[in-house]
C-alpha cells in the first residue's frame, strides 16, 4: 500500500494531507478550528492544481463525501502546500492522486466496497493513537528540540548505540502525547483594538497594521466593516485608518471613556449610535435587543425568578445590586458584546456534549454532607476457638517483679554491661530463636522487622548524604552524569526487555541482544571516565582556589585556614552516587555471560 503525505493547510489551518490506498485523509496539526477529512478515491469528480509558474502552490478536489444525499451539490477542498519542497510534494501528490482515481474509477463499485469506504471515511481519526505518535517524525523531532536532556539520551541510545528509534519512543508515548497535547494549544482571540500600540517617530504619532489586523479588525466589529465600505474610496485608506484612531468611535469600541475634550470627526461621529455590529441602536425605553442563546440551565437562569422579585416595596437593593452610573453603561455593554464575540470564536472543548446540563448542575449543588454513609461492606472470619487470642501465658508484670530489689537489678545491670562498648543489636533475640512455631509472636520475626527498620533509615541517611553531594559537583560534571545516568539505564531497560522474552538455547540469540549486551560491558568504562573528570574537575578547582587563597594572604595577612582548601566533588561522589547502577550493570553482565556459558554447553 503506497502513502503519499504533504503538509498543506486548509481555511488557513495547517495540517497533513495523506494518500493512504484509496483513501485521501487530512487531518489539522490543531484540534478543533477545522474538522478532519476522509475522502474516498472513488468519490472524486474532479481534481486540479495551480501552474507550475504560479507562486502559489494548490491543488483543489471536487468530489461529493459519503453519506451524502445525491442531490447534494458538488463540494471543493483546496489545499496549499506550505513545506520548503511545496512544488515537488505537490507533483508527487497530483501523480498519485490522479492515478489512484483512475485505478478507483476503474474498479466496479460493489456493495461491500463502497460500505467499506463510507465506514472509513466516516470513523474519526484517532490523533492521539500509539501507532500514530510512534510513527510521527516531525512530532518526535519537535519534542527532542524542547528537551536537551532526552536529545543527548537519544543521541547516545539510537544514534551512537544499538537500540532502534522504535524501542526507544515505545517507553516514551506519554512524554510523546503530552507534547502534542501541549501542541494543540492554541491563543485564544484578543481584542485587536487594544492590542494596536502606536510609536512616536520624528514627534508623529505612528501606527503599524498589518492586513492580519485589519481582517480580525473588521471580524470583531462588524461596525468599522460598515463604515469602512461605505467611505472608501471616496476616502484614501490611510487617510480612514488615521482618522479612525483618533476618533471617538475608535474610543468606543476599544471600551475607553469618551470625553468631551476627544476630537470630534464627521465621518466616524455618524456612526456612534450603532451597536458594535452595524445595527441602529433602538430608542430608551423601548425593547431591548438580547442575544440569543440557546439554552440557559435553570440553575443558574437569573430571569427564571423574575415574577417572584417584587422591586417596588421592601428594602432598597444592595449597593453592589444597583445600576451603576449612566455614562458608564454604553461601556459596560460595549465591553459585553466584545467578550460574548470572543468567546463565541473559541471552537468548544467538547462539542458533542449534551447540551441539557441541568442535572450536572443540580448534582453538583448537592449537599453531599447531609447524605447518609454508605454501608460498610465487612468481611466475616470465621474463628473456631478465640480464647487462644485473649488469654496470656506469662505472669502479670506486677507479679513477676514483685519480690525484686531496684538497687540491687541496676547494681548487676552495670556490672554486666561493663565498661566497654557494646551494639545494640546484640542485645536483640537472635533469628534462629524462632523453633515453636505456635508462638504468636516469635523472636525471629521481631529481629527481621528490626533489621529491616535499621536498612530503612540507612538507606535514607544514604539518600541524603547523596542529594548534598550532587550540589558539590560542577555543571559539566554533573551534565556528564546525568547523561551516562540515563543512557545506561535506557541500555539496561532494553537489555532486560529483550533478554527475557528472548528464545531460549538451542536457538541462538538475537543479533540486537549481543549489541546490548557489548554496550554494557563498555557502561562501566563510561561510568570510570566521568569519575576522571570529575576529579580533574577537582584538581582544577583545587588550584584555582588554592591561587586565589595565596593572593589574598599576601593582600590581607591573614593565613588561610585547611577547611577553605577543601573543595567537594570529585572521584568519590561520581563513585558514590553510581554505585547502584554499577551494581545493576554486573548483574545483567552475569545473567549474559551466564546465558552464553548454559548455551555453549
Amino acid at each position: 500500500m503506497t502513502t503519499v503525505r504533504a503538509l498543506t493547510s486548509l481555511k488557513k489551518v495547517t495540517g497533513t494531507l495523506e494518500l493512504t490506498g484509496n483513501i485521501v485523509t487530512w487531518t489539522p496539526s490543531v484540534v478543533g478550528p477545522v474538522a478532519p477529512i476522509s475522502i474516498p478515491a472513488a468519490s472524486i469528480e474532479n481534481l486540479q492544481a495551480t501552474p507550475a509558474t504560479s507562486a502559489k502552490v494548490m491543488v483543489k478536489i471536487f468530489c461529493k463525501l459519503p453519506n451524502t444525499a445525491p442531490d447534494a451539490p458538488t463540494e471543493s477542498f483546496v489545499f496549499s502546500f506550505v513545506s520548503p519542497a511545496a512544488r515537488e510534494e505537490a507533483d508527487v501528490m497530483k501523480d498519485a492522486l490522479g492515478a489512484t482515481i483512475a485505478a478507483a474509477k476503474a474498479t466496479p463499485v460493489t456493495a461491500e466496497s463502497a460500505a467499506a469506504a463510507a465506514a472509513a471515511a466516516a470513523a474519526p481519526s484517532d490523533f492521539w493513537s500509539t501507532s500514530k505518535l510512534q510513527g510521527d517524525m516531525e512530532l518526535q523531532m519537535s519534542l527532542l528540540k524542547a528537551d536537551p536532556a532526552l536529545s543527548n539520551t537519544f543521541k547516545e541510545a539510537v544514534m551512537e548505540g544499538p537500540i532502534t528509534s522504535e524501542q526507544f519512543w515505545s517507553t516514551r508515548t506519554h512524554l510523546l502525547r503530552a507534547h502534542a497535547l501541549e501542541k494543540a494549544q492554541q491563543r485564544g482571540p484578543q481584542n485587536v483594538l487594544a492590542a494596536v500600540r502606536s510609536t512616536t517617530v520624528d514627534g508623529q504619532t505612528r501606527i503599524s497594521l498589518s492586513r492580519e489586523q485589519i481582517k480580525e479588525i473588521f471580524t470583531q466589529h462588524p461596525l468599522v466593516k460598515t463604515v469602512y465600505d461605505e467611505n472608501v474610496p471616496r476616502v484614501t485608506e490611510d487617510q480612514f485608518w488615521s482618522r479612525f484612531f483618533l476618533s471617538r468611535l475608535f474610543k468606543k469600541l476599544k471600551g475607553d471613556k469618551l470625553l468631551p475634550s476627544d476630537t470630534n470627526d464627521n465621518i466616524f461621529d455618524r456612526y456612534l449610535t450603532r451597536d458594535s455590529d452595524g445595527t441602529e441602536r433602538v430608542a430608551a425605553g423601548g425593547p431591548k435587543k438580547k442575544r440569543k442563546i440557546e439554552h440557559v440551565p435553570l440553575t443558574i437562569d437569573l430571569a427564571g425568578n423574575e415574577m417572584d422579585v417584587t422591586r417596588g416595596r421592601g428594602n432598597a437593593p444592595d449597593l453592589t445590586m444597583r445600576p451603576s452610573a449612566v455614562e458608564n453603561v454604553p461601556i459596560i455593554h460595549t465591553l459585553n458584546s466584545l467578550s460574548a464575540k470572543l468567546v463565541d470564536l473559541v471552537a468548544p472543548a467538547d462539542p458533542t456534549r449534551d447540551q441539557n446540563t441541568d442535572e450536572t448542575y443540580a448534582a453538583g449543588m448537592k449537599l453531599a454532607d447531609l447524605a447518609d454513609d454508605d454501608e460498610e461492606e465487612r468481611i466475616m472470619l470465621n474463628i473456631q476457638d478465640q480464647r487462644q487470642f485473649f488469654a496470656s501465658t506469662d505472669a502479670p508484670e506486677e507479679t513477676r517483679f514483685a519480690g525484686l530489689d531496684p538497687a540491687t537489678v541496676l547494681g548487676d545491670l552495670r556490672s554486666q554491661l561493663g565498661d566497654t562498648d557494646f551494639s545494640i543489636a546484640s542485645l536483640l533475640p537472635a533469628a534462629d530463636d524462632d523453633n515453636d512455631p505456635d508462638d504468636p509472636n516469635p523472636s525471629g520475626s521481631f529481629h527481621l522487622a528490626t533489621s529491616q527498620i535499621t536498612a530503612t533509615i540507612a538507606s535514607s541517611s544514604l539518600l541524603s548524604s547523596s542529594a548534598l553531594s550532587i550540589s558539590t559537583l560542577p555543571p559539566a560534571v554533573l551534565t556528564s552524569l546525568t547523561s551516562v545516568h540515563s543512557t545506561t539505564l535506557e541500555f539496561l531497560h532494553h537489555f532486560w526487555t529483550t533478554f527475557l522474552s528472548a528464545p531460549t538455547s538451542p536457538t541462538p540469540a538475537p543479533a540486537n541482544l549481543v549489541k546490548l549486551a557489548n554496550t554494557l560491558k563498555n557502561c562501566k568504562a563510561r561510568i570510570e571516565a566521568v569519575a576522571k573528570f570529575a576529579e580533574d574537575q577537582r584538581a582544577i578547582e583545587m588550584a584555582n582556589r588554592k591561587k586565589v587563597l595565596q593572593e589574598e594572604y599576601k593582600r590581607t595577612g591573614i593565613k588561610p585556614r585547611k577547611r577553605d582548601l577543601e573543595v567537594g566533588g570529585g572521584r568519590k561522589v561520581v563513585e558514590e552516587l553510581l554505585r547502584a547502577l554499577e551494581r545493576a550493570v554486573e548483574k545483567a553482565g552475569a545473567a549474559w555471560e551466564e546465558a552464553v556459558r548454559e548455551e555453549a554447553e
